[in-house]
């Protein structure tokens, strides 16, 4: 097919959307797109000044870019709408779901309320109908679409943004393949706040294949497994050894070296690094030393000492998270701070056991085929709401029970977990076995994503 377009001298066009800095750096950075800019006539539209995307759109090298103005009112209201149709379903599914219980938790009992009568079956139907009817088109957007003449349009996207709603009824409306390429593994199942599902959904793996189906109503023809874009780049040689990493540290390489990841979720950190200190102090932890990696949006809970204010000997920052650690006191309002994978790759390639809470981090430890520990003890579940509702979630549950990743419930057990742990990663058998577990939540498979994405545009489009 592609052959005989370019004997005829036609290129068929893909547009593509992007709506937030973090697709710039899951999808951009890492040249997603380039086997389709191969082959096909491919544009670029970002929103038009809005706080989602504070990179320069202008410096990343595309050919061909096209921005449109956000009506944020308008989209307040479809936000609204697909909050209300997600209750609507869990009810009709008599399903209780999480994500009902959170934004009761974000929005107060008397909003909640009104959105829960609206999610009444003989409510809601006639809501939804108004409102689409009432909001209209996205003028600006339809004006890109006709301009290029699509063949397909593409959007990565967490299942939730400034564009995904409108995408959705415009590309029915003019019969254009609408592929919606899922950002991380909670959308389907938490961030999804869809009207209307796109034509076909690109996820991570079977979980989110399934979720799709479950959360979203697709059917199983419409999702497609391709694995993370933002991890191919662990496929490739890590940069930097495990002795250059340890000669950064200013370590011995015959340290066992344990990976303690950060989160966003405002935990006292420093009082787990400081339970792995004294472990290793006492010799609970024998030869072995803590490399902190703070989360890059890391939100310091109340009254947690600085990092640097602590005299640690066996404790060391991850010397590219530097900066990142520092720059919530800058509150630099105007900046999102986006990290290498290539660093990641890295220290995780050199780690021997990864120590987390309820980062995505845990699961590119699996992927690395490490062992990991699940640190969330049950004062942090007391003390921290939003922990609570993270931890129970479906797609973190499936993730502690499938790789069968231990809970540290209580600070004092740290340091036995910790040694099994270890022990565990000395096995022969384990690095197989945990990189085998773990594609049920990603499956890479073997051919590079760009590949794999030119390949599925090219089966949609032929048939």
């Amino acid at each position: 097919m592609l052959l005989i377009q370019k004997k005829l001298g036609m290129r068929r066009h893909i547009l593509v959307f992007i709506d937030h800095d973090i697709m710039i750096r899951h999808f951009l950075h890492n040249n997603t797109f380039s086997e389709l800019e191969k082959h096909y006539e491919v544009q670029y539209v970002f929103p038009l000044y809005d706080k989602r995307v504070k990179s320069d759109v202008d410096s990343l090298g595309l050919k061909s870019i096209v921005k449109i103005p956000v009506n944020r009112a308008r989209l307040g209201k479809l936000r609204q709408l697909a909050k209300i149709q997600g209750m609507y379903i869990d009810r009709k599914k008599k399903r209780k779901y999480h994500r009902s219980q959170t934004w009761r938790m974000m929005f107060g009992f008397r909003r909640y309320l009104r959105m829960w009568i609206k999610s009444l079956p003989g409510v809601f139907l006639l809501y939804r109908k108004t409102v689409i009817n009432n909001e209209g088109i996205y003028p600006e957007m339809e004006q890109a679409i006709n301009d290029f003449s699509p063949d397909m349009i593409l959007h990565p996207t967490v299942l939730e943004g400034l564009f995904i709603y409108d995408l959705a009824f415009l590309s029915q409306k003019k019969q254009i393949p609408f592929v919606a390429l899922m950002n991380s593994w909670d959308n389907p199942s938490t961030k999804a706040q869809v009207v209307k599902s796109p034509d076909y959904l690109v996820v991570w793996g079977e979980q989110t294949k399934q979720h799709a189906i479950d959360f979203l109503g697709m059917k199983p023809e419409q999702v497609k497994i391709m694995g993370a874009a933002q991890f191919e780049v662990y496929r490739q040689q890590p940069t930097k050894t495990r002795e250059e990493i340890c000669q950064l540290l200013g370590i011995n390489t015959r340290k066992k070296l344990i990976v303690y990841a950060g989160s966003s979720k405002s935990i006292n950190e420093m009082e787990h690094l400081n339970y792995l200190e004294n472990a290793i102090e006492d010799s609970e932890l024998k030869d072995c030393h803590i490399v902190f990696r703070p989360h890059p949006w890391r939100a310091p809970a109340e009254g947690e000492p600085d990092f640097y204010d602590i005299s640690w000997k066996h404790v060391s920052m991850d010397p590219t998270m530097r900066e990142f650690y520092n720059s919530p006191k800058q509150k630099d309002d105007l900046k999102m701070n986006l990290t290498d994978y290539m660093d990641t790759h890295n220290i995780l390639s050199a780690a021997d056991v990864l120590v987390s809470n309820v980062s995505t981090i845990l699961l590119e430890a699996a992927l690395h085929g490490k062992p990991v520990l699940c640190m969330v003890s049950n004062k942090d579940l007391r003390g921290n709401a939003f922990l609570r509702q993270v931890n129970d979630s479906l797609y973190f549950q499936e993730l502690l029970q499938k790789l069968e990743i231990p809970r540290c419930k209580d600070h004092k057990d740290l340091p036995e977990l910790c040694r099994k742990l270890l022990d565990l990663g000395e096995l022969p058998s384990f690095r197989k076995e945990q990189l085998e577990k773990v594609r049920f939540f990603v499956d890479q498979g073997v051919e590079p994503y760009p590949v794999k994405l030119c390949k599925f545009v090219q089966e949609i489009l032929s048939n």
